[in-house]
C-alpha cells in the first residue's frame, strides 16, 4: 500500500457473508412477491433501500411489502424469513482471519444493511467461539443507523469522525469498485475484495496484510 494502513474496514456483504440471490428469488416467489427487481448486485432498491437506509424500519417494511404481495394475510415474520434467506453465513476462516488482523490493525465494519440482516448476523454468525460482535470489531457502521448508504460521501465522513482515525490510515475492503472509488475520493485507502473469500489471500498467515 503506499501508506502504512493502521485500520482495516471490512464490508459486510459478499466479502464477510456469502449471499444466496437464487435462494431468497425464491423465498420471496413462494408468498406471491417478486423481489427480483429490488436486489441489486451491490445495492438494494425501492422499499429495501428505504430498510436500508433507516427511512423506515421494519413494521413499515413488512407492511409496504405484504400491500405489494398477493396475499395480504402475510405475517411479518413470513416476510422477515423471506429476506433472512438472502444471508447464508459467514465462514469460520473468515472469522478466525478477522481475528488475527485484530492483532495488528484497528479492525471495522461498514455495511449497507438492514435491522433484519443485522440482527441475524449479530445474534447467529458472530457468535463464535464464545465471542461477540465486539471481539471481532472495534467499531460497527451500518447504513440503516446512519441513515445514508455507501457509495454516498457521507457514509465514510461518518466513519471517520465515528472512529477518530486519519482517512489515509484506512483500508477499505468492498466487493464494489464503485464503493472503493468513492472511499478513495474521501481519501480513505481501498481495494476490492472479490466474493467468495478471495480477499483471504491479501492476508499472511499471522493477519498481516501482504498486498
Amino acid at each position: 500500500m503506499d501508506h502504512p494502513v493502521k485500520y482495516l474496514l471490512f464490508d459486510f456483504g459478499g466479502v464477510l457473508v456469502d449471499l444466496d440471490k437464487e435462494r431468497c428469488i425464491r423465498s420471496f416467489a413462494a408468498l406471491g412477491f417478486d423481489v427480483r427487481p429490488y436486489l441489486g448486485t451491490y445495492a438494494q432498491g425501492g422499499i429495501f433501500s428505504q430498510l436500508e437506509s433507516g427511512r423506515i424500519d421494519e413494521a413499515a417494511f413488512c407492511q409496504k411489502l405484504r400491500e405489494a404481495s398477493a396475499d395480504p394475510a402475510l405475517s411479518d415474520e413470513q416476510i422477515k424469513d423471506a429476506w433472512r434467506s438472502y444471508l447464508t453465513g459467514v465462514p469460520a476462516e473468515r472469522l478466525d482471519l478477522l481475528l488475527r488482523a485484530r492483532r495488528h490493525y484497528h479492525v471495522m465494519l461498514l455495511s449497507n444493511t438492514n435491522s433484519i440482516h443485522w440482527a441475524q448476523a449479530r445474534d447467529g454468525y458472530f457468535r463464535y467461539g464464545g465471542r461477540r460482535v465486539d471481539d471481532f470489531f472495534e467499531h460497527v457502521f451500518l447504513s440503516y443507523e446512519l441513515g445514508v448508504e455507501k457509495p454516498a460521501p457521507e457514509i465514510y465522513a461518518k466513519v471517520i469522525e465515528g472512529s477518530g482515525a486519519p482517512a489515509a490510515d484506512v483500508l477499505f475492503l468492498d466487493d464494489s469498485e464503485a464503493n472503493c472509488a468513492a472511499a478513495r475520493a474521501c481519501g480513505l485507502q481501498a481495494v476490492v475484495a472479490p466474493a467468495g473469500g478471495v480477499w483471504m489471500n491479501y492476508f499472511d498467515e499471522e493477519g498481516r496484510l501482504c498486498i
